[in-house]
């Protein structure tokens, strides 16, 4: 029966660490006692180690490589999201940004856009709520107001 050469791998690993411990808290406790902080420089020391021996275990065992391929493949395809939303949401969000700090326009504002007349009765960073004469309620997307003329035919 063949063992897996990882395995072998991993448990050498392991029992060097675990004799590289034991060796240097002896030195510790031989030779450093009596410094302040001498547990705490072992107890480091072994942290750094313990670390290393996991990146080591990862990678020996192909899970870096694994979470690299995952983590990338989650970047593209969040590339892929942002352009495709970037006409539609970004935008009317940089939109919505500079609209809100326009002192012309407010809520309260009666504006006509689009050849309708409203009154503003919500600004959010993607959308206006026009509220039009007939007392329903016109959604316009903010880069509307960059894109056409707007008259504002009432300052609040």
């Amino acid at each position: 029966m063949m063992v897996d050469q990882r395995i072998v791998n991993t448990l050498v690993v392991i029992v060097v660490i675990v004799a590289f411990r034991l060796a240097l808290g002896g030195i510790f406790k031989r030779k450093l006692r009596e410094l302040a902080g001498h547990t705490l420089l072992a107890n480091t020391l072994t942290g750094i180690l313990i670390v290393g021996l996991a990146i080591y275990l990862l990678y020996l065992w192909g899970i870096i490589q694994a979470l690299v391929e995952i983590t990338l493949t989650f970047g593209v395809i969040t590339v892929v999201l942002l352009f495709t939303i970037k006409d539609i949401w970004v935008s009317n969000l940089f939109a919505g940004i500079s609209l809100i700090g326009d002192k012309l326009i407010n809520i309260g504002s009666e504006i006509e856009i689009g050849g309708k007349k409203g009154k503003i009765v919500e600004m959010t960073l993607t959308v206006t709520k026009v509220r039009i004469a007939d007392n329903r309620l016109m959604i316009v997307p903010n880069k509307k107001f960059r894109e056409e003329v707007v008259v504002i035919t009432k300052r609040r």
